[in-house]
């Protein structure tokens, strides 16, 4: 595939590629362009233009193309899910349920826009400079921040673009997209789908290649005003350092280690089902995935065997069958999932060895292997590890990015919560327990952007304003939070009320 600047599909000035493999099987699928800074540059110049462009179209003219995307998007769903199942490598349930989200969230952004009517303040609520501003007319507005860069991560590309470009394009800003280097196959076919909708081209272009030199040129560039990035935390500190140079805004999503705390009078059955169920999806690869398990220990063995087996239960490989298990998941409306799922592959075979690492780390300074430690290409086996101590890297700032349950115990409350605010990440967390006083308490003190009780930490409404704390970002994502891409104004009319 191409990448698309100025509403044209073309390759880089220097015509160099990088291969898209499926880390399942190891098939090359296709090639991208590897962009050159000027590829960038021209990208930047253009957006400058789209931006006017797209901004003077009436927002009841931007949801008729939304309308008109959404109805392609429905038309070409079985090859885009096709495509990011075989660049993600992963079961084509996950992608289905991945789709079905992605899907309402542009309409969902457009009607958020219809909201974003600004505030006239009271005239005459105080004095002012003058001394006088009781007839004046005091507006406050919203405008387009420019040009936004969206950064897309590898976990979800499909979701993930859009909660990056329809709040862009919502609020009226023109977007360049850098999507995931490893499966950028999906996020250009979507935007195909959204030019062909009516978006103007220079408002909407995609740029594929390394994101250390692609992604470095385009934040570099002084035309760039916004970013919107998903991604590892050590390159969202890198980013917000550049942007802050010319104080321009970033709503950076990064790291997390998710606690899952378990109190003494929790339904283990549940709790341990809430546990596997958080952690398999997508291999592991979920930001806001449970990754500490903090088990009260007058109940810690009876969760752990429980765990095991559910985990031992897990069937790992990859079925390139995709057109049959569509046709079974889509003839039953009720469901996201199909039958006989299986936990797929890493997003590469790189990935895979990380997490090998990690875990055999955790093993090295005092934790039982209980099941799994097994790595094949870019599969990695679910993998148990009890044993867990709060003075391990797993405990504290080393995210595992896989299908791994590190269980930690302790005695207190108190405990519980130090060891879950113990790690730099913030992002989301969860406690099961069956008083909903103490969950409340638990909820309020752990330090994370977001906290269920008596569910998984992989929750999100897309009306919420998602975002972490500490090092897991800053800025939040969600249909009510549309300001995040835009810039206030005021304008007043002096002696308009006259």
């Amino acid at each position: 595939m191409q990448m698309i600047i100025g509403g044209r599909k073309t390759s880089s000035r220097d015509g160099k590629t990088i291969d898209v493999i499926n880390p399942a099987n190891n098939k090359k699928l296709d090639t991208i362009p590897m962009a050159t800074e000027e590829d960038v540059n021209e990208a930047v110049v253009n957006a400058k233009e789209g931006q006017k462009e797209w901004a003077a179209i009436p927002l009841m003219d931007k949801e008729k193309i939304i309308q008109t995307f959404v109805r392609l998007l429905e038309e070409r769903k079985r090859e885009i899910i096709t495509v990011c199942t075989r660049e993600c490598g992963k079961h084509v349930a996950t992608t289905i349920f991945e789709y079905n989200q992605t899907i309402s969230v542009f309409p969902g952004y457009i009607e958020a826009a219809k909201r974003l009517d600004g505030q006239l303040l009271v005239p005459g609520s105080e004095p002012g400079h003058d001394g006088k501003t009781a007839q004046d007319l005091i507006m406050v507005t919203h405008e387009p921040l420019g040009t936004v860069a969206a950064i897309v991560p590898f976990n979800a590309p499909m979701l993930l673009y859009a909660y990056k470009v329809a709040p862009a394009l919502a609020a009226g800003n023109a977007v360049i997209v850098k999507p995931p280097t490893d499966n950028p196959l999906t996020d250009i076919l979507i935007t195909e789908l959204l030019l062909k909708a009516g978006v103007p081209g220079n408002a909407l272009q995609i740029i594929t290649g390394s994101g250390s030199k692609v992604g470095d040129w385009l934040l570099r560039n002084p035309g760039v005003d916004a970013v919107s990035m998903t991604g590892s935390t050590e390159v969202g500190v890198g980013i917000a350092g550049i942007m802050a140079k010319r104080l321009a805004p970033c709503v950076l999503e990064l790291g997390g280690n998710d606690p899952f705390i378990v109190m003494p009078d929790a339904d283990i059955d549940a709790a341990a089902a809430r546990a596997w169920g958080s952690r398999k999806g997508n291999s592991g690869q979920i930001c806001i995935s449970s990754k500490r398990f903090i088990v009260h220990n007058s109940v810690k063995e009876a969760f752990t065997q429980k765990l095991l087996e559910l985990v031992k239960g897990i069937e790992v490989g990859y079925d390139d069958n995709i057109e049959e298990i569509m046709d079974e998941a889509f003839s039953h409306t009720d469901r996201t999932n199909a039958k006989g799922e299986k936990m797929g592959a890493l997003i590469s075979e790189k990935a895979a060895e990380q997490v090998e690492e990690q875990v055999q780390k955790t093993i090295d300074q005092g934790a039982k292997l209980e099941c799994g430690g097994r790595r094949e290409g870019a599969f990695y086996w679910p993998t148990v590890l009890s044993g867990v101590t709060k003075d391990m890297d797993v405990v504290k700032n080393m995210e595992i990015f896989g299908p791994v349950w590190p269980i930690i115990g302790f005695d207190t409350m108190d405990e519980a919560i130090e060891i879950a605010n113990a790690s730099d990440f913030g992002l989301s967390g969860c406690v099961m327990t069956k008083d909903w006083k103490l969950g409340m308490h638990v909820a309020r003190n752990v330090q994370s952007g977001g906290m269920v009780v008596n569910g998984s930490s992989v929750y999100r409404n897309q009306m919420q304003p998602f975002g972490g704390q500490k090092m897991s970002g800053m800025g939040n994502e969600g249909l009510t939070t549309l300001h995040e891409m835009t810039k206030i104004k005021n304008i007043v009319l002096k002696g308009f009320l006259q």
